[in-house]
């Protein structure tokens, strides 16, 4: 009796292994399937984004030359990630009176998680002089 049970047992686990395999390679069929089906609109989409964002990386560079930027284009430094540009207002006449950080956005596009963070960081005055000598 106990061997008919472990072998009825084994024959469940086996079924189960082969049924496991079974589903796994039709979901991966499903998937190669769709991602076949999808390649084209995908890369389509992907090149679109990828020149979108190109497009306002270059654009972003040029905001300082803007009439009503408000700020010295010499007194701009630009990061582009996670804040696009710093302004050094007063730097490039040898007197520095304040630094702005400033992040540009086109349309609709709102700010980051990190750079909401940033923000408040910023608003909360935990901004500090770090001095590192190199001997």
């Amino acid at each position: 009796m106990f061997e008919l049970i472990t072998f009825i047992l084994l024959l469940i686990i086996i079924y189960l292994l082969y049924k496991n395999l079974e589903w796994r390679f039709k979901f991966e069929e499903k998937v190669k399937r769709y991602i076949e089906e999808k390649e084209e609109e995908i890369r389509k989409d992907a090149i679109e984004r990828s020149s979108k964002i190109l497009s306002a990386k270059a654009l972003e560079k040029l905001v300082p030359l803007l009439k009503n930027f408000g700020h010295s284009p010499h007194d701009v430094r630009w990061l582009g990630d996670p804040i696009d540009l710093i302004i050094f207002d007063g730097a490039s006449e040898n007197d520095p009176r304040k630094i702005t950080f400033v992040e540009i956005k086109h349309g609709k596009s709102d700010l980051t998680e990190k750079q909401r963070k940033i923000k408040r960081i910023i608003e909360e005055g935990k901004v500090f002089w770090e001095e590192v000598r190199i001997e």
